[in-house]
């Protein structure tokens, strides 16, 4: 731990506590605003999100896009601030009450003893998804990259405690036997699918074109025959939702490049059709999902009227 961590930490808890002062309608304003400043003086991460989107909707134009961008960087934004006020009466209440499809599958499955691999994608919500475990009685362990800050690692972990301890972590570091390990104790294993892994992936299809997918989720339903799952969360009309379905796997007699492939295409195609719903919502738009290459991400021209209408 250093002086530097021990700053930037005092800096989150300064910001959390005085953000707290403010009604949630003041919040939701203020987050909103830095959102709409973000997206006119520096769209962070511009290229990327504007690529992805490209793969996404092809069929947009380059207007569309723009025009969809800004409302994306706004949502994004102001769900980001509402991460340190979940425990607020009001999100708590929308929490506790959220709508949830596919439990009835899910307590099925788990009465098989083997687990699950509950796939999901990176969804802005994902803090709401996690406290929403934490209160509910589904035995679920997730799967997470320590900060390099011990301090600021410590604390998120502990702020989904606040809404209960149902949710256990496992680090990223630990592997695979962890995985497994938490899967033999019948508990869900929370498995990230959208996110880039270059040469160590497996290629998938995604919106039609190759992304190099996790091999985990395929490779431990091989090992220990626990079913695989998707599960998506949203925000509609002001209510949570968590939908949770099974994927429909076949038999396979070994563990090679055609059977994992063959997972992790089923798991992650059901996605694209959350994702094209509910495209303000997809937290991994802004990440090199099919590409590291800078050169794959040309610079974008927006205009005035672009940026304003």
């Amino acid at each position: 731990m250093t002086y530097k961590h021990r700053l930037e930490y005092a800096l989150l808890r300064s910001t959390i506590f005085f953000l707290n002062l403010l009604p949630v309608s003041l919040i939701l304003l203020f987050c909103s605003s830095i959102g709409y400043i973000a997206w006119i003086f520096f769209p962070f991460r511009l290229r990327v999100t504007y690529k992805n989107l490209s793969n996404v909707f092809p069929e947009k134009s380059h207007g569309e896009k723009i025009r969809l961008l800004r409302k994306i960087y706004v949502e994004i934004c102001k769900v980001y601030g509402l991460v340190f006020i979940l425990h607020r009466k009001k999100f708590r209440k929308r929490i506790q009450h959220a709508k949830i499809t596919g439990h009835d599958k899910v307590e099925k499955a788990l009465a098989q003893n083997k687990g699950i691999v509950l796939t999901t994608c990176h969804a802005s919500w994902f803090e709401a998804y996690f406290a929403w475990f934490n209160m509910s009685d589904l035995p679920a362990t997730l799967i997470y990259q320590k900060q390099a800050n011990p301090l600021s690692n410590d604390f998120f972990v502990r702020q989904r405690q606040y809404f209960g301890s149902n949710l256990e972590h496992v680090s990223s570091w630990e592997g695979m036997a962890a995985y497994e390990e938490t899967l033999h104790k019948g508990r869900m294993l929370i498995v990230s699918l959208d996110q880039s892994y270059t040469s160590r992936g497996a290629p998938v299809d995604f919106f039609g074109k190759e992304l190099a997918c996790a091999k985990g989720a395929a490779i431990l339903h091989l090992r220990t025959g626990a079913p695989v799952f998707t599960s998506v969360y949203y925000m509609k009309e002001g209510q949570l939702h968590i939908d949770f379905a099974e994927v429909e796997l076949a038999q396979y007699d070994k563990i090679g490049e055609e059977s994992i492939n063959d997972i992790l295409t089923k798991a992650i195609k059901p996605y694209e059709t959350f994702i094209r719903a509910y495209p303000e919502q997809w937290f991994s738009l802004f990440h090199r999902l099919w590409s590291k290459k800078r050169e794959d991400y040309p610079p974008i021209k927006r205009s005035l009227k672009e940026i304003f209408l």
